[in-house]
């Protein structure tokens, strides 16, 4: 029993140790966006960053800032992408718009 505790306490401190913490205003990590869409996203993501005085992407991360509203092929989310340039983070802010059942579109704010 009291291996068993320990067991389980052990694992729990390492489930939340691995937990990292949500950047703020953020709800979620990883993106509602598809692979397509977040290949295109990208593309104005690049050009965001650049204005930023980056680069070259070396990594990225997305986060949902606000889950979708609205009606089915007419929803529009929010989300932050934390691109890294050289050691340095820079937070792009994303809207997405669906235009359909199958289609939507983005644009950096």
């Amino acid at each position: 029993m009291r291996t068993s505790l320990f067991v389980a306490l052990a694992l729990f401190a390492t489930v939340s140790a691995a937990k990292e913490p949500l950047p703020a205003g953020t709800i979620q990590k990883g993106s509602l966006a598809n692979q397509k869409l977040i290949h295109d996203a990208m593309l104005g993501v690049v050009g965001r960053a650049a204005t930023l005085g980056c680069n070259k992407i070396d990594a990225f991360q997305p986060y949902v800032v606000a889950m979708p509203e609205g009606t089915p092929g007419a929803r529009v989310w929010h989300e932050r992408w934390i691109v890294t340039c050289a050691g340095v983070d820079y937070p792009i802010n994303i809207r997405f718009n669906e235009s359909g059942p199958d289609a939507a579109d983005w644009s950096t704010e």
